[in-house]
């Protein structure tokens, strides 16, 4: 299967732990990371994660479909 890189650009509520929550997902379903970039917005209480990843079409669906249950709107 062919190997697509993809940007996926998070915002979360800056609190503790945000960073582990998201690298562990990676981590524990053994996706990498190449890239990840995390900056707060200014004046609020959240932060933007862009990370960049790679994986088959499935793998990255699975990424996004995770992060989404992990991170609560």
């Amino acid at each position: 299967m062919k190997e697509i890189r993809k940007v996926i650009s998070v915002i979360v509520i800056n609190e503790e732990a945000v960073l582990s929550r998201i690298a562990g997902l990676f981590a524990g379903r053994g996706y990498n990371i190449e890239s990840l970039t995390v900056a707060p917005i200014p004046e609020s209480d959240f932060s933007r994660f862009t990370i960049v990843t790679r994986g088959s079409e499935r793998v990255l669906e699975q990424i996004t479909k995770q992060l989404h249950k992990l991170i609560p709107t």
